[in-house]
């Protein structure tokens, strides 16, 4: 639902209407006879009124006229007009006979300065058209030739006009980055960043007045930079246009924008007081269409469903002589998914939708892009129609509770699904063959955003039917896919947002499909090392979200050939089970199964987090010992076997958020038995051990710090500082001497194989909320990255080991460690030391002075060092409780 919306959006949020057009007429018209004249102004005042028929009525006379006269380039003017407006009837053939007859004419032209204007039109027309049939990259083309056309004449207003229609090209396809980067060229040839426009970089480069061309830039602008998540920035470009006495139809676009504002704010009732005044004040349907749709939205996630049933009426009314557009597809294509989704969290009481309603209008949706062959909506709309015939199989399918396979928690609702008379089978082989005729289509066109969709819901399907390997090779084209479109995604927010939705399922249904469902079950190791690839693609994809970019590259690591002594384990959290893949040096993948479903799981990691850092309780043992049974257990023979000293987790979801070296056996913990280390990923780990070098480390702290922002003195830095101090040499910033500019400087003037930060920070699933406090400012984690890469610019020497003392993981977030994995990868530290809450204890300086002791003098690895740092104070009476030794743990390289 979301690639669909997000096109909806393109073209009505984003201004891409032929409305937009429909009230500009070039000024360059030779001299003609008086009552021709006449009958063009006349013809512009019909069409600017929206009616049409009259206004094509004359044209047609016109264009005779003038090609009986000889008047080549009046004719060509006036077939462009009539281009726009066969294209607002729907009309797209003559639409397209009209533009192309337009452009022959004006070739035999070209040299004349009277032709170069009207050709100029001519092709920003023709994009118009382009971009009204869902073709982009066409419409692109057109206004690139369409600006060079221009800029011969010097016509700065054409120049603007089609440079900002390149930026909404550039969003239609899906290129935020770049259609903000452009915009913001062309507006205001600002060396600023797109991801660094606010409130107060935006004042300067406003205009103090703006031309309706202008601020139709800007709303583009303002769009783009809500599609990429500067909210900010959007809203203070959005508020500055209703400055500038906009028009209505602009007012009632800014009013949609701010509503989307609102609404991802959380501010639900602010969203709909601007939606529904945007459909009062709309002057156009199209206009108003988008806010009934995005009102309709709303109310259905509040479950307000009587109202939805009135706003559904009111679209449909609207709908029904609409003109056979993009617009008009898209909306028949969004409307049937905010009825899925109305049926999903509805129950059998309430109002329902039909689905012979959805079907209906994806039918419509189907044959209206077959009529302007628009591809992409051809193959949404037979896509579409696969995925609700699969949806009435699961829904049938779950009655009678016959497949494993299908996840019956999930549960739709219709008002007609008693008028539904195919059996379950034949729903399922309808479904295929829909999403296959889809399928072909998407490929065709080389449209990968919705052929994964389609390779996903073909996996669905087949998984559904028992065709286990069928679904497998489905999935694996379908992640294979997505590779391919992920960097566009990436950067849109509404995407970043879904990412749980829209991706992260992919993986683990094909996990499922990959895994044994029970311990009994045999799997082949072909299967097994896909799984383990497959999971450390998931990894990354995860990572790659969090930082809204491409930023994360992965590459096969062989650990046997490095450490023959550490063993891999991978706990995967699937819906209905656990499951343990494990690689052992030099032996096959092995894998262990415990039912045990989603939630439940969830429920005692959160359990054993919560009771793990109250001193006055032991009840951690308990949830420990079950997790220790269900994590190392099964593997114990296997790993005293193969001589395992370390080992090394793989974590998933919520079970990043928790200590593994305080699971317990029922008579010892993990961290008394073997080494124990976090990776993101073995394809993102750097492999080389600890150098044989003075470990020469820089200490930046806070004893001190924002009290106005209610964190916490940590008195406990100077003695942790005196324990690094006695072990290795360290240079020294503390307090107001730990500022972003003396870091950095001092990382440039001398190489750190170590650089300790004993500060306050916290780890989160979100990464505007992952930081380190500074004296005087917050670092976030590519501020890091480019400070600790002052260190190293050539990347020759990267820092053998980061250690963050005294960060915690936030509170309440299942994901919060996904930020330290962050913080891990990103640095560019081979290793992170860290802790998933602040200790604040005499604790932390004895365990830091036995881990820099163990590195210095003993050289021991750093898992090796960290093992030894905590088993010293596990042994002090006073510090033997786990909150004060297994909040740290080790990141990445463990060697």
């Amino acid at each position: 639902m979301l690639v669909r919306f997000l096109r909806f959006l393109l073209l009505l949020c984003l201004g891409l209407t032929l409305t937009l057009y429909s009230a500009y007429f070039p000024p360059y018209s030779p001299v003609i006879a008086s009552s021709i004249q006449v009958e063009e102004e006349q013809a512009k005042e019909w069409y600017q009124r929206g009616q049409i028929t009259q206004a094509i009525d004359i044209w047609q006379k016109n264009a005779k006229n003038y090609a009986q006269q000889g008047e080549i380039v009046s004719q060509a003017r006036i077939l462009g007009y009539l281009a726009l407006a066969y294209a607002q009837l729907g009309e797209w053939q003559k639409a397209e006979t009209a533009i192309n007859q337009s452009l022959e004419l004006l070739q035999t032209k070209k040299a004349e300065i009277e032709a170069i204007p009207v050709l100029a039109e001519a092709l920003n027309i023709q994009g118009t058209l382009f971009l009204g049939r869902g073709d982009g990259l066409s419409a692109l083309s057109s206004w690139e030739e369409a600006t060079k056309t221009y800029e011969k004449i010097k016509d700065n207003v054409g120049i603007l006009r089609t440079k900002i229609n390149q930026g909404r090209a550039l969003q239609a396809l899906g290129l935020y980055p770049r259609a903000c980067r452009y915009l913001l060229d062309t507006l205001a040839d600002s060396p600023l960043n797109c991801e660094d426009l606010t409130s107060n970089s935006l004042t300067p480069l406003l205009p103090k007045t703006l031309t309706p061309l202008e601020q139709a830039g800007w709303l583009s602008l303002a769009q783009t930079l809500r599609q990429e998540g500067n909210l900010d920035g959007s809203q203070t470009i959005l508020e500055y246009i209703l400055t500038q006495l906009p028009s209505e139809e602009t007012k009632t676009s800014i009013l949609f924008s701010l509503g989307k504002i609102l609404e991802v704010d959380k501010d639900i009732q602010g969203a709909q007081e601007n939606y529904q005044q945007a459909i009062a004040q709309a002057t156009t349907r199209g206009t108003q269409l988008k806010a009934q749709l995005a009102q309709l939205n709303l109310l259905i996630q509040q479950k307000y469903f009587l109202e939805a049933a009135n706003i559904v009426e009111e679209i449909e009314k609207n709908l029904a002589d609409f003109p056979v557009n993009q617009t008009k597809i898209d909306a028949q294509l969004y409307l049937p998914q905010l009825l899925l989704s109305w049926s999903k969290i509805a129950v059998s009481s309430n109002k329902l939708p039909s689905w012979q309603k959805i079907e209906a209008l994806l039918k419509q949706a189907q044959e209206n892009s077959q009529l302007i062959n628009y591809r992409q909506g051809e193959a949404y709309g037979l896509g579409d129609q696969g995925k609700l015939y699969e949806i009435l199989a699961l829904t049938r399918t779950c009655q009678n509770n016959i497949s494993p396979f299908i996840d019956c928690s999930i549960t739709y609702h219709f008002s007609d699904l008693n008028q539904l008379t195919l059996k379950t089978e034949q729903l399922r082989e309808k479904a295929q063959k829909l999403t296959e005729q889809s399928l072909m289509q998407s490929q065709a066109i080389q449209s990968d955003d919705i052929t994964y969709i389609l390779q996903w819901q073909l996996g669905r399907i087949l998984a559904a039917a028992g065709q286990k390997e069928a679904a497998i090779n489905a999935y694996l084209e379908a992640v294979n896919t997505l590779k391919s479109v992920t960097f566009d995604l990436i950067n849109n927010r509404d995407f970043q947002l879904s990412f749980r939705e829209k991706v992260e399922p992919l993986y683990r249904e094909l996990l499922s499909l990959l895994l044994p469902q029970n311990n009994q079950e045999l799997v082949d190791q072909d299967n097994l090392e896909e799984a383990r690839k497959q999971i450390e693609a998931l990894q990354v994809a995860e990572l790659n979200n969090f930082f809204q970019d491409i930023c994360v590259v992965s590459q096969p690591i062989d650990v046997s050939n490095i450490d023959p002594s550490a063993a891999i384990l991978y706990p995967l959290i699937l819906r209905d089970r656990l499951v343990v893949l494990t690689s052992l040096p030099n032996q096959p993948l092995e894998v262990y199964v415990t039912q045990i479903t989603q939630n439940k799981l969830e429920e005692i990691v959160k359990k054993f987090r919560y009771h793990i850092v109250i001193r006055s309780q032991r009840e951690f043992f308990d949830y420990g010992q079950t997790l220790y049974q269900w994590l190392v257990k099964p593997l114990v023979a296997h790993l005293e076997q193969s001589k395992i000293k370390t080992l090394v987790f793989v974590p998933d979801g919520v079970l990043r958020n928790i200590p593994m070296s305080a699971l317990y056996d029922g008579q010892k913990y993990l961290i008394e038995n073997y080494q124990v280390a976090l990776t993101p990923g073995l394809t993102l780990l750097s492999p080389q051990p600890l150098k044989n070098q003075r470990l020469n480390t820089l200490f930046s702290g806070l004893t001190e710090t924002f009290r106005e922002e209610g964190l916490i003195p940590l008195f406990y830095v100077k003695q942790e500082l005196k324990a690094v101090q006695s072990q290795v040499p360290t240079t020294v910033l503390l307090n107001e001497d730990f500022t972003v500019n003396n870091l950095r400087k001092t990382l440039e003037n001398s190489y750190f194989p170590i650089v300790h930060l004993a500060t306050h920070g916290q780890f989160s699933s979100q990464f505007d909320k992952t930081f380190l406090v500074a004296w005087n400012s917050f670092i976030n984690v590519l501020e890091l990255e480019r400070l600790l890469k002052e260190n190293d610019p050539r990347g020759n020497n990267p820092i053998e080991l980061l250690i963050l003392s005294a960060c915690e993981t936030a509170s309440g977030d299942s994901r919060a460690a996904l930020g330290l994995a962050g913080f891990a990868v990103r640095a560019g530290a081979r290793s992170t030391l860290a802790t998933l809450w602040s200790v604040n204890d005499q604790a932390s300086a004895v365990i830091m002075k036995q881990f820099y002791s163990q590195l210095s003098t003993q050289n021991s690895s750093k898992a090796e060092a960290l093992r030894q740092a905590q088993l010293a104070i596990l042994k002090n009476p006073w510090y033997k409780h786990p909150f004060y030794w297994s909040a740290y743990i080790l990141v990445g390289n463990w060697l």
